[in-house]
């Protein structure tokens, strides 16, 4: 059974999910869809981690997430290419003007998605 605190992490995600599939014009800066997608990856990956019993961390960096998976043995292997969206959590927040890194956004949104109904049917 997912826990109350992870289960509200993946509604925030999901929220964060659909207001990132607005930001796909091409006016649309990348650096506000990317912080966007950044925390449905940050709030999954948070959700997963409490869900397993392990504290969730007040760091919004990926990698670290990760790792802390890692170490309650979880295979991260699929996980690790998440870590790219690091930048925009650092960079959005106290840069104006990004270089832009042309990512797929929906890609990336249906990776976030997968990942999102992944810890939401796997804790059912």
């Amino acid at each position: 059974m997912i826990k109350p605190e992870a289960t509200t992490l993946l509604r925030i995600a999901r929220r964060d999910l659909v207001a990132a599939s607005f930001l796909h014009e091409p006016h649309a800066s990348e650096a506000s869809w990317g912080l966007l997608i950044h925390q449905v990856f940050e709030k999954s990956l948070k959700a997963w981690l409490i869900n397993l019993g392990a504290p969730s961390p007040s760091t919004n960096d990926l990698q670290s997430l990760i790792h802390l998976l890692q170490q309650q043995n979880v295979d991260t292997t699929g996980l690790k290419e998440f870590i790219l969206l690091n930048q925009f959590a650092a960079q959005s927040c106290h840069e104006s003007d990004l270089d832009p890194l042309h990512l797929n956004r929906r890609f990336w949104e249906m990776r976030a998605e997968e990942l999102v109904n992944h810890l939401s049917a796997a804790n059912q």
